[in-house]
């Protein structure tokens, strides 16, 4: 089957529309996280959106959980 609008085959289909849903759910997860400052989401979602696949798994790995604050 072919998507001629799309001109995408099947196996492109199976490869691309889950890594386009896990770019788009990040970029959703990390401009509603409240956990973090407004700075660090436009960040995050400027890094999801420039260099999407790792950008995603950067932001799963690294930026969804606040920044920890110092006690002194």
């Amino acid at each position: 089957m072919t998507l001629l609008f799309l001109n995408l085959g099947t196996t492109e289909l199976f490869i691309v529309l889950p890594l386009l849903a896990f770019m788009f759910y990040s970029l959703f997860h990390a401009a509603t996280n409240m956990a973090i400052s407004g700075t660090h989401r436009l960040i995050w979602g400027l890094l999801i959106l420039a260099v999407p696949l790792l950008g995603s798994i950067g932001y799963w790995l690294v930026g969804r959980k606040p920044a920890k604050a110092t006690r002194r």
